[in-house]
């Protein structure tokens, strides 16, 4: 790799005085446009990543809530992420919740947080009441718990903020290699692929069942794999290399696995393709240095992506493998896209209107790739 000189933040950190309650941040992005106290009984942290899918759709989720409850009940959105990549993702990405930063991953690291989206709720005192995924907290439990705890606290004594300072470092920014692979002996959230386009090389980081199914652009139970062999990894690919184009061959090479093609029956949605009206590339551009895609809690808008990412999204989102019928479809093609997902008869109506695609679901037989040790010979 190459070295260039880059602006970062390296964590020194100044001051720190601890009291009870407090829940410390590295720097505040937003304050919550939706609460209505400075001083709350029940605080939330939603704890996400701008990589993780799920993480959107909670958000809008805890939006909710936050109407609810907007004179005792306080949401906070925290992550250990670079203010720079916050900063270019809250343009597309609108929210009402407050968001703050965790430089160091301090909060994550103490509070054990190993998947996402996680929240913990907690009183005035600290004390965890509640943790798991966001969604599954219910307005009704809040209600319970508000009538249990009392005591306020005030946002700036429950979040203590801590000061860093900026600094020139050196930072790794130019592949050189046409593929590298780590093999991690800890991943944070090895179950969500974390996906990020640097600027020389796409990085993928995560098990290697998800891994491949991004690679095969297939739901992640398409992929049979010991879990021996489904060991967590940082895989990166220089940008228009052979490597790039052919991600699933040189992965398995690289590990001396190889994949065997079967089959198997289930449920699946079915994309019959035969007189595509695909939108052009011209209609939505967000700009460089954007994301692909933005998820809301219904509808997915992407920029400049092919149907088979286009697909590869939808799977993660629906939970079910999806399969394409089509002929001679250059499926690499890129396009602008807006699909609606939550609603499967609007799903259905909006891919035929504006692409010419017919969605049913099938009970029928689809790929499944098998992953198994290569022999020697």
């Amino acid at each position: 790799m190459k070295f260039n000189k880059t602006t970062l933040y390296l964590l020194f950190f100044l001051s720190s005085t601890f009291v009870f309650g407090q829940i410390n941040i590295s720097e505040e992005i937003q304050p919550s446009a939706l609460a209505k106290q400075e001083s709350n009984t029940l605080y939330f942290v939603d704890f996400w990543a701008t990589w993780c899918g799920p993480c959107i759709h909670v958000s809008k989720y805890l939006e909710t809530l936050q109407e609810q409850y907007p004179n005792d009940f306080y949401v906070l959105s925290l992550t250990k992420e670079s203010p720079d990549i916050v900063d270019r993702f809250m343009l597309k990405h609108e929210s009402k919740l407050a968001i703050a930063l965790d430089y160091e991953g301090e909060t994550f690291k103490k509070n054990n947080i190993r998947s996402l989206p996680y929240g913990i709720l907690y009183n005035a005192y600290g004390d965890v009441l509640w943790e798991g995924h966001p969604a599954d907290l219910k307005g009704y439990q809040i209600g319970g718990f508000l009538n249990k705890n009392k005591k306020r606290i005030s946002v700036s004594e429950m979040f203590k903020v801590k000061t860093y300072e900026k600094v020139e470092i050196v930072e790794e920014i130019e592949q050189e290699e046409d593929f590298e692979i780590i093999n991690l002996n800890f991943v944070e959230d090895n179950s969500e692929l974390r996906v990020v386009d640097h600027k020389s090389y796409l990085e993928l980081k995560g098990n290697l069942r998800s891994i491949l199914a991004y690679t095969l652009k297939s739901h992640k139970n398409q992929i049979k794999i010991p879990e021996e062999l489904n060991k967590s990894y940082e895989m990166r690919f220089k940008f228009n290399s052979p490597a790039y184009f052919d991600k699933t061959k040189v992965v398995l090479r690289k590990l001396r696995l190889k994949k065997n093609d079967a089959e198997i029956e289930g449920e699946v949605l079915v994309f019959d393709i035969k007189e595509p009206r695909f939108w052009g590339d011209d209609q939505i551009d967000w700009g460089p240095d954007t994301p692909k895609f933005l998820i809301g809690d219904s509808e997915i808008k992407a920029d400049g992506v092919s149907l088979e990412e286009v697909k590869y999204k939808l799977i993660n989102l629906l939970d079910v493998p999806i399969l394409l019928n089509h002929n001679d479809i250059d499926v690499n093609l890129i396009h602008d896209w807006d699909i609606h997902y939550k609603y499967f008869d609007l799903m259905v109506s909006g891919m035929w209107d504006s692409y010419g695609i017919n969605v049913s679901k099938k009970n029928v037989k689809y790929p499944q790739h098998v992953i198994s040790k290569r022999g020697f010979f």
